[in-house]
């Protein structure tokens, strides 16, 4: 009898084990809860300046004269791919819109996934994408 009752534990505590490490394992953490965070595998400024060249400023937006910053929420996953893109906060007239196609264009890169522990992991991020009038 004691040895079905070791067994039974030991079976639910490697249930245990294994539901723990599959919850760790879909944990989205922040940037700063990793040891190195994700960025593009072209570099930041390389990705902020083909962003720039992606994004049109939109004609009501430079009709309205709307400047400002539109942020843009994603995950980076484990394997680098980009899921889940998202307007954070926004400007409206257009460059939300603008703004994360955009984005969701030039991410279609690879990233290098961000780690804790050794591990990649995913990592959930924000971006900024700033509209400004360049007056000439």
């Amino acid at each position: 009898m004691k040895l079905l009752v070791y067994h039974i534990v030991c079976s639910t505590f490697l249930l245990l084990a294994t539901a723990f490490e599959s919850v760790q394992d879909e944990k989205v953490y922040t940037v700063s809860e990793v040891s190195i965070k994700p960025e593009p595998l072209m570099g930041q400024h390389t990705f902020q300046k083909k962003w720039s060249s992606k994004v049109a400023y939109p004609g009501d937006a430079v009709k309205e004269k709307v400047e400002g910053m539109v942020y843009i929420e994603f995950v980076v996953d484990k394997d680098g791919s980009v899921r889940d893109a998202a307007v954070r906060s926004g400007l409206g007239f257009g460059c939300d819109e603008a703004a994360l196609e955009g984005f969701k264009e030039v991410s279609k890169d690879a990233w290098k996934p961000g780690v804790k522990n050794d591990q990649p992991v995913k990592v959930k991020m924000v971006l900024p994408f700033q509209f400004r009038i360049i007056k000439m």
